[in-house]
């Protein structure tokens, strides 16, 4: 009988722990950026056709935004463009990527193309930063938590692009830190505080991976951008009365300005004394053409406004939901207050508090339109949404329109901008479309 002696067996070494740690824990991080690139939607072929293709020559930024709408007008506006007035005044490819709520990641735009993103923007002396860095929206509002899938997404998309493009945590930057403000009429520097997402309060850095960030604002600190130089918390940037100057970029030529070949007659026309068209002089006081006596005397550099209503609708994102609230009738408030001389309109709708619909030209009896009664000024009516996807991406545009609003059954309103499933549009529901 053969002895074998325990010393003449040979063993495989067994692996140190921490060796095993590391080879299931990338065995799973493997599976889940498998399944994370799966959930890669590319939504390419929704572009713009009228977007130009440029290949960016430098990267140097990561930019995070949230959309500050639904996901169906988010996709619509960041590939196809913005609307005004009824037509596009941009041409798509407002981002690379967007990361939806339940973590589904849409390319909007390949990476390695320019896109029109960060609009008017400075970090550390550099400007216009949508030539040197990727834009990724996170479906969402600036004052509303973001979703862990959402979250756990970004992260991993943030992991690929930094090690392709070799960026650091610090150089991946929220759009409120990059947006300023050009000097207009309400300020003469550039001012931080141009925009506010994804929320100075909201977004956190740790959570998406991020563990390094810029401590200071060098630009404010170079004197180059008034601001606080410290990222404030509890309150971020002050905001400011600022106006939109990307849209006035897309839309040059626009502003009605009253020269010495530009008269309010030749802006305004036959409105142009009327109480819904607004001249705001050069020295920032403003009056209404119903206020104005000595017409002899308009100041050139005078901004006409049309169509102006000073009681209006406002949105309301809370962490509950989105909405609309409309103005409504009070002791104090009444029709012709609110809606001025469109009260008595067909334009104007009264939604009463028990769910009644009218047309202001269908009112007689004005003394008696209920306290609380909602007020819809210079809208049309239009059928409701027929479409068997979510996110409308057969819809005509006017029914994604953030001034599109949506009156359901139970006197809930939403703004096209919030509907966040288009096939769940209950029947009953109203839809009001602007009036241009």
């Amino acid at each position: 009988m053969k002895v074998i002696h325990k010393r003449s067996l040979s063993y495989s070494r067994p692996l140190p722990l921490s060796s095993i740690t590391i080879f299931l824990l990338f065995c799973y991080f493997s599976s889940s950026a498998e399944v994370l690139a799966a959930r890669i939607l590319d939504y390419q072929d929704h572009l713009n056709p009228r977007f130009s293709k440029e290949i960016r020559e430098e990267t140097r930024f990561i930019i995070i935004h949230s959309t500050e709408s639904s996901l169906p007008s988010a996709l619509r506006t960041l590939s196809r463009g913005k609307v005004r007035y009824g037509r596009y005044i941009s041409r798509g490819g407002h981002a690379h990527y967007l990361v939806a709520k339940d973590g589904r990641i849409y390319r909007i735009l390949d990476p390695k193309y320019w896109a029109n993103h960060a609009g008017v923007s400075m970090w550390n002396g550099l400007q216009d930063i949508s030539d040197y860095s990727i834009g990724i929206e996170l479906e969402g509002y600036h004052n509303v938590p973001f979703e862990p899938e959402q979250y756990r997404s970004l992260g991993w998309l943030l992991d690929v692009l930094k090690k392709r493009y070799r960026i650091k945590d610090r150089n991946v930057l929220e759009h409120f830190r990059i947006a300023f403000s050009q000097p207009n009429h309400y300020h003469k520097d550039r001012l931080r505080g141009r925009k506010s997402d994804p929320g100075i309060d909201n977004f956190e850095r740790l959570k998406a991976g991020l563990k390094d960030e810029y401590p200071e604002d060098p630009d404010v600190i170079a004197g180059r951008v008034i601001g606080p130089p410290m990222l404030l918390r509890a309150g971020g940037h002050p905001s400011i009365q600022a106006e939109d100057e990307e849209e006035e970029a897309a839309e040059p030529g626009a502003a009605n300005i009253i020269s010495a070949t530009q008269t309010a007659w030749k802006i305004a026309g036959s409105q142009y004394r009327g109480a819904t068209t607004v001249y705001k002089f050069p020295d920032g006081t403003s009056l209404r053409g119903d206020q104005i006596e000595d017409w002899s005397n308009i100041p050139a550099g005078t901004q006409v406004k049309l169509r102006v209503i000073e009681e209006k609708e406002k949105k309301v994102v809370t962490t509950d939901h989105a909405e609309v609230v409309l103005p409504e009738i009070t002791s104090s408030l009444s029709p012709r207050k609110i809606a001025n001389v469109l009260f008595n309109s067909s334009f104007t709708f009264y939604v009463y508090p028990d769910g009644s619909l009218h047309a202001g030209n269908t009112i007689s009896d004005w003394p008696n339109v209920p306290l609380g009664t909602k007020v819809l000024i210079a809208y049309r009516q239009i059928p409701r949404p027929q479409t068997k996807i979510g996110i409308g991406e057969d819809l005509e545009d006017i029914y994604l329109d953030p001034r599109t609003i949506y009156l359901f059954p139970n006197r809930t309103l939403k703004a096209g901008d919030q509907i966040e499933n288009f096939t769940k549009i209950p029947p009953g529901t109203r839809v009001f479309a602007k009036m241009e």
